[in-house]
């Protein structure tokens, strides 16, 4: 019987649900009315976002620039003829990107506006190395 390496199968796991969030106009997987579970900082409200940046909040800068990078780093891996969805600007650009969205739509969860912003970014991504 054949082994499954069981990092690999959740890494595999992470991957696909990543690309359910991230590309959300092209895969639906999720409720019938059209919501989804996000865990960790991807669940935090724009609102939250704004005040860990400012201080104001028990969570930590350094969960939310792990969980930017995490998904820009996936939509990379998934989006098609994707090799820099940032068009060779830093994750730090998105940040300052998706803190103006968070700062004029507060209610909006953070990965739902990092949804946002990959789909802003899709048309300036680099398909191949520069």
């Amino acid at each position: 019987m054949p082994r499954i390496d069981r990092p690999s199968a959740l890494c595999n796991a992470f991957i696909v649900a990543m690309a359910l969030v991230t590309v959300p106009t092209l895969v639906a997987a999720k409720s019938v009315e059209g919501r989804f579970v996000a865990f960790g900082p991807g669940n935090w409200s724009c609102a939250d976002a704004v005040a860990v940046v400012e201080g104001n909040h028990p969570g930590s800068q350094g969960r939310l620039d792990g969980f930017i990078a995490g998904y820009l780093t996936a939509s990379n891996v998934i989006l098609r003829n994707t090799y820099d969805i940032q068009g060779g600007e830093p994750a730090s650009a998105a940040r300052a990107a998706l803190l103006e969205f968070c700062a004029e739509n507060p209610d909006v969860n953070l990965a739902n506006a990092l949804a946002v912003h990959t789909q802003r970014q899709y048309p300036d991504r680099h398909s191949v190395p520069r």
